[in-house]
């Protein structure tokens, strides 16, 4: 069963999806959602590195992008708009979990007993981890990996292109002078 079933299913949508499947909204999202969900999948993954998190926001991303079927009508490009959910689920967990870390590094300096736990070193994506920002991490990752022209990453992070050009810009030069090392 797709992600997109086992979403339905879990969210009591089965009959809801049928009742307005003749809704060109309802449609379009669903189409879209099932076209991507493997790219979205890999994308959540790559900027939280969890799996199973991952898979959470892959469903967050799917049941907002539901229920905001009624603004489709105004999106020109709906995978992007898919992908700029995703990005904001992925960005909203990121900020928990670093507030999270604090909140423990906070306790462990008290001496309340609560381990540090530092995460192994990693390959790429902990090198975009601990050079970027998660903001400038999600563009390089949907730029170079899912191929988003700087129009659309303009699109859905709310900026223009030219400063969308720039950040990727400033991101790969950061890159660059890590691999220069």
């Amino acid at each position: 069963m797709s992600q997109l079933g086992r979403l339905r299913h879990l969210h009591g949508m089965e009959g809801a999806v049928s009742v307005s499947a003749g809704s060109e909204a309802a449609s379009r999202v669903e189409s879209a959602f099932f076209a991507n969900e493997r790219r979205l999948g890999q994308f959540l993954v790559q900027m939280v590195r969890d799996r199973a998190l991952a898979e959470d926001l892959l469903q967050e991303t799917f049941e907002a992008a539901y229920n905001a079927r009624r603004k489709v009508v105004d999106v020109e490009n709906l995978d992007a708009w898919l992908f700029g959910i995703a990005r904001h689920r992925a960005l909203a967990s990121l900020r928990r979990t670093r507030r999270m870390r604090r909140a423990l590094g906070r306790m462990w300096d008290r001496g309340d007993g609560v381990a540090q736990r530092s995460d192994p070193p990693g390959e790429v994506m902990d090198v975009l981890d601990r050079l970027l920002s998660p903001d400038d991490r999600s563009l390089v990752v949907l730029r170079y990996v899912h191929d988003f022209d700087s129009t659309q990453l303009a699109a859905l992070t709310g900026r223009s292109p030219a400063a969308v050009r720039k950040r990727l810009e400033r991101a790969c030069a950061a890159l660059a002078r890590e691999i220069e090392r």
